[in-house]
């Protein structure tokens, strides 16, 4: 576990019924009892006593040492007995400056890499690793282990918002980790002056953070969260103590794959779980020699080396022994050799094969033995790897960076992650991790890019990719909103040492993890130097020591920043991207475009400036005038109802937003809304895409109307985002390797309730922008067919390189009552070729009639709305489904551009709010250890049920609370069915034990309370059932 920051020590030492520091998200009224750690008021404990915010935020954390048994069992205590256990302290991650004290001593930490002295200076920094040596314990007494950690020498002024007041009084505490009166740094640092007044206030607060640099930027406030008052001071990842035999500890052992053979002559390695091949490996690891300076230098202690591979299924692959081997300087690394793995499996990403993972084991151990026969000196170290290659290229077409894994190119979706929690409680939870990046993987996301604004990730995060196939692009710690490109300094951080050795340890660190593909500088930085400046970011050092120590590796990529420069001095070697974004809601057509949202060719500032027409642009084809490799584009976000009644007050829940705002900080939108980062879901045309489905209908953007009730903003808003999404993946895939290489959304994560940028919450329940992306990415499916919402063409794509065999293709549309309008077949190739995208050249058409849903409500004009699904059939093959569907609301087209297109969907509207609501009929049952399989039937002859929504709960007989089972994975939701139709979905809660009682699946830890599932959507009448059992 971690011991948290000060400020959650600070929430423990407070605790109250309203508020559980572990599991419940601080609303308004607790962080305002908080003040920020820039605030220049003190803050007033007692008559008597006053604090400033940061000695309020500088903690003690204090411990008791346990001796671990010093003697290995069955030993003699006997006087000529030398083995003893030696203590190390290890603490993963500290923010910004630790001091340990044991037994009252100051320690200092001591490297564990080769080429640095054994005893160091801590230079600070909140991703490096410190280790420590406490020596051997005697007479097996305890001993007072006791921390002091510094606040970050500059932590800047935050993002101005409404969250907290300064100069707040508190109340006496008394902590496991106490408040300190001497914070002095021992590291000045200066900075060069700037015009802070002209600079863009609100990412990062006043910049100022990105001085202290190996930090986590976005605790000073961004757009789209609030600042963190103590910026995450504190040991807020694991502290670790381990007992090492003696006086030499391994550390940092280094699986390099140098060669992988198969049959095949090229680089593209074989699909299928089934391939075997033969792996080279190469083993190092570093040794720390500990003990009295003088036995250090007079001594050496000889041993060996002994090693072992385990494979996936637990069986012994390969071992063997290393003899003679010499310890005698204070830090040594040392190479085992090459080590050969035959029949070995791949690692893939998830979308193409399996996760096989290895284990590998080095142990030292001496030859000089104690009296009982055992060595004296013994350490081991051990790590999980995998067996993969990672290469690239610039794709000839999109003119960006392509990523291959095995020698096969790979189209990259993902999104852009943070962390789990704003307040890093949940860094040590391998579950968390775990249950997030399921999320991911199963909204059909094959990548995460780890956003540079953030912290570098714990290894539980990269133990879930891996086991997951995600892969992952990680950068450091710097931005453009910061550094230097849109404010703060190029020359920040100003302690380049210390942000190198906390880079140089994160490499070291995270090198094993077959699901770490790249390396990034930063976000949106300036590598190259922009017209007016010479500068560059990240600093030509800091850029040039990464990339050498990155590239030395050999098995993973690196670029200097995210994004660049638009036009000819974009360099593909350097960044990934002339340009992001952007991040609000969009037409759905305009997902189908080249650069969404933008244009195409790209204009940079200066054009822009002088009104540059595109026309005129030379090349508009060249890799600096479209986004070849994106990296950030956003769009809104709205929780569920349900977590809407957990995030705000009663009065901000029931002043949901009107119709047609545009501007996120109007003060027509509650300031509760505005604090969680309210986004509008109103467009550049005008157009609300909730109050489109709006009845009775508003025939332009209106400033006063609004939905009926909460319920039906939620509503919309989950409807809006499924359309959006869809649409925005689905743009993307139709022109896979055609127009990019590489999407990934801003953001997918969620470290706190808020309404901007996530697929689900903070309490881990998905919205309907998941389901819109689960859909727009596939449902699971390796092939999809696309409508382009523009042209109304198809496209086939097929994101595995393998040619598959189709069989038939058809749509069919229907009115709102389920009578099929008309049906048609289109002709498409044989094959569908593998890794690319087949363009069907025949248009779905428009076939809307006037129904009589239209003649039912005289006093409004409704537009048709007409459903429409495609299937498309294939002969069984790797990894695909024999059909595939989807399915559309679409109006007709050549109404696009009128000025009513702002109600086009309140036909749906008008079935939600004047026929009643659709029956499902729902029956589910678990058998044995199997997942719970639900079965849904629409029983209702005279309508489609729309977006069916699916949650796991708890028998609202017995709980009055929140009643949801998060996290709960299902195989499909929002689903829409036609009458008489039925669906089979698989339901997962794996963080829950169940039992079988009287027929009914009920929960272990009180089996008064029965799972249940329930039923809604926007259309549907709520039903839940429970949930049918038999004993094995």
């Amino acid at each position: 576990m971690s011991p948290g920051t000060a400020l959650f020590q600070h929430w423990l030492a407070n605790v109250t019924s309203s508020f559980d520091p572990w599991n419940d998200f601080p609303k308004v009224d607790v962080m305002k009892q908080y003040p920020d750690i820039s605030d220049d008021e003190n803050i007033v404990l007692d008559d008597e006593n006053t604090i400033s915010p940061r000695d309020y935020y500088t903690l003690w954390y204090t411990s008791i040492i346990t001796p671990d048994a010093p003697l290995s069992p069955g030993q003699s205590n006997s006087t000529g007995n030398k083995r003893k256990k030696r203590c190390h302290l290890t603490l993963h991650g500290v923010n910004y400056l630790p001091m340990v004290y044991y037994g009252g001593k100051l320690i200092r930490p001591y490297s564990s890499t080769a080429d640095k002295t054994n005893e160091e200076v801590d230079v600070g920094g909140m991703f490096l690793r410190r280790h420590y040596d406490l020596g051997i314990l005697h007479n097996n007494q305890d001993a007072p282990l006791e921390i002091l950690v510094l606040p970050p020498p500059i932590s800047g002024k935050p993002t101005v918002d409404s969250n907290r007041t300064k100069g707040s009084k508190h109340s006496s505490f008394d902590l496991n980790s106490k408040s300190n009166g001497r914070t002095s740094y021992s590291r000045t640092l200066k900075s060069k002056q700037r015009d802070k007044a002209n600079e863009p206030q609100g990412q990062g607060g006043d910049h100022d953070i990105a001085q202290s640099g190996a930090i986590m930027q976005c605790t000073a406030g961004w757009d789209w969260i609030q600042s963190t008052p103590d910026r995450n001071t504190g040991l807020w990842d694991k502290v670790e103590v381990n007992w090492v035999w003696g006086d030499v500890r391994l550390q940092n052992l280094r699986v390099n794959v140098v060669q992988i053979s198969t049959d095949q002559e090229d680089e593209l390695l074989p699909l299928g779980d089934d391939i075997f091949v033969s792996a080279s490996i190469e083993l190092s690891v570093t040794a720390t020699f500990h003990g009295n300076r003088s036995t250090r230098q007079s001594n050496s202690i000889l041993g060996e080396f002994q090693y072992e591979v385990i494979g996936p299924d637990g069986s012994r692959m390969e071992s063997g022994t290393i003899s003679n081997i010499s310890v005698y300087q204070s830090v040594s690394e040392f190479t085992l050799g090459l080590i050969q793995v035959p029949n070995a499996k791949l690692w893939w990403p998830h979308t193409h094969g399996s996760q096989s993972l290895y284990v590998v084991t080095v142990r030292f151990i001496s030859y000089n033995l104690d009296a009982d026969g055992l060595p004296i000196h013994e350490s081991e170290v051990d790590d999980t790897f995998g067996i993969r290659t990672i290469s690239s290229y610039t794709h000839p077409d999109t003119k960006s960076l392509t990523v291959k894994v095995n020698g096969h190119p790979i189209f990259l979706v993902g999104g852009n992650w943070v962390t789990t929690d704003q307040f890093l409680r949940y860094a040590t939870s391998q579950k968390r991790y775990m249950q997030e990046l399921s999320h991911l993987k199963k909204v059909g996301f094959n990548a995460i890019r780890v956003w540079g604004g953030g912290i570098a990730e714990t290894d539980n995060f990269y133990n879930a990719a891996d086991k997951l196939g995600l892969m992952v692009y990680m950068e450091f710690w710097m931005t453009g909103d910061n550094n230097g490109r849109f404010a703060g300094s190029y020359d920040w951080p100003l302690d380049h040492d210390s942000y190198l050795l906390n880079a140089d340890d994160v490499i070291t660190r995270l090198r094993n993890h077959p699901s770490l593909i790249m390396y990034g500088g930063g976000n949106e930085l300036s590598p190259i130097p922009l017209s007016s400046e010479s500068d560059t970011s990240p600093p030509k050092d800091i850029d040039e020591s990464l990339r050498r120590h990155i590239t030395l590796d050999g098995s993973r990529l690196y670029v200097s920043s995210s994004v660049t420069n638009v036009g000819s001095d974009f360099d593909p070697t350097m960044s990934l991207g002339p340009k992001d974004g952007p991040y609000g809601i969009l037409d759905e057509t305009k997902f189908f475009d080249r650069n969404p949202g933008l244009t195409s060719p790209l204009l940079n500032e200066d054009e822009m400036h002088m009104n540059v027409s595109i026309s005129v642009i030379e090349d508009p084809r060249a890799a600096g005038r479209n986004i070849g490799f994106q990296t950030e584009i956003g769009s809104v976000s709205s929780p569920e109802l349900a977590t809407l009644k957990k995030m705000l007050t009663q009065d901000a829940f029931d002043s949901f937003p009107i119709c047609g705002v545009t501007d996120e900080h109007s003060d027509k939108i509650h300031n509760e809304w505005k604090s969680l980062k309210y986004l509008p879901f109103t467009d550049d045309s005008g157009i609300d895409h909730i109050c489109q489905f709006r009845y009775p209908p508003i025939n332009a953007t209106s400033t006063s109307d609004s939905m009926d009730s909460i319920s039906d903003y939620s509503w919309g808003a989950q409807l809006a985002q499924y359309f959006q999404y869809k649409a925005l993946f689905e743009g993307y895939f139709h022109r896979m390797f055609e127009y990019s290489s590489a999407v990934f959304m801003w953001k997918a994560s969620s470290p706190a309730p808020t309404f901007r940028g996530a697929l689900y919450d903070w309490y881990l329940e998905t919205n309907g922008g998941y389901w819109g992306a689960h859909s727009g990415i596939g449902d699971g499916n390796p092939v999809r067919v696309i409508l382009n919402q523009q042209d109304w063409l198809i496209h086939i794509a097929n994101v595995i390189p393998l040619d598959l065999t189709a069989t038939s293709l058809q749509w069919s549309a229907y009115l709102l009552d389920g009578n099929l309008i008309e049906r048609g077949s289109i002709e498409i190739p044989g094959q569908i070729l593998g890794n690319s995208v087949t363009h069907i050249e025949e248009k779905i058409p428009w076939v809307g009639v006037d129904p009589t849903l239209l003649a039912a409500d005289p006093d409004h004009y409704l537009q048709e709305v007409v459903f429409y699904r495609l299937e498309m059939t294939f002969e069984t093959s790797f990894r695909t489904h024999r059909n595939v569907t989807n399915s559309y609301y679409m109006t007709n087209p050549d109404m696009i551009d009128l000025d009513d297109r702002q109600s086009r969907f309140a036909l749906l509207g008008y079935v939600r709010k004047v026929l009643p609501n659709v029956s499902i009929d729902v029956s589910c049952s678990k058998r044995g250890y199997s997942n719970i399989n639900c079965t849904l039937h629409n029983i209702i002859d005279n309508r489609v049920a729309i977006m069916v929504k699916l949650s796991l709960i708890s028998d609202p007989a017995y709980n009055d609370k929140d009643k949801r089972i998060l996290p709960t994975y299902f195989s499909r939701n929002y689903i829409s069915l036609l009458p008489d139709e039925l669906v089979d979905v698989d339901v997962l809660a794996e963080d829950i034990d169940t039992l079988c009682i009287n027929g009914s699946l009920a929960l272990t830890e009180n089996p008064g309370l029965h799972l249940m599932l329930s039923v809604d959507g926007w259309n549907v009448k709520n039903v839940s059932v429970l949930i049918s059992c038999s004993m094995l």
